[in-house]
């Protein structure tokens, strides 16, 4: 089990799901046998590879502003904006810039799966 209180802060940023994104896992798989979650933040330019996933995945976004792309269909996001996945969806997370992209992100295991894929 991880420690009960910790300093975000002072850790230290882990390579995510593509170049120019990082990202600090705040509940692990050590902690928790079906729920992850994480701060991601990515660079201007970037853009998350598109993926699914079989668990939930939503997103609330902490600052700058964006575009969503969830099958095929884009939405723009900004600070105080939730993304969804909760059915597979295809999805890519686009930062235009000027500044960072920052998010807190929440998976969610369905009941009776083990594997995070």
């Amino acid at each position: 089990m991880g420690s009960i209180i910790r300093n975000l802060p002072e850790e230290g940023w882990e390579k995510g799901i593509g170049p120019g994104i990082v990202d600090k896992k705040i509940m692990g798989p050590n902690d928790s046998n079906f729920m992850l979650m994480g701060l991601a933040k990515m660079d201007p330019g970037v853009k998350s590879p598109p993926h699914r996933h079989r668990y939930t995945q939503i997103f609330y976004f902490l600052e700058g502003h964006g575009q969503v792309i969830a099958d095929g269909q884009a939405y723009d996001v900004s600070a105080g904006s939730v993304a969804r996945f909760v059915h597979g969806e295809e999805h890519t997370v686009i930062n235009p810039g000027p500044g960072p992209l920052s998010l807190i992100e929440v998976r969610v295991l369905p009941r009776g799966q083990t594997v995070w894929e």
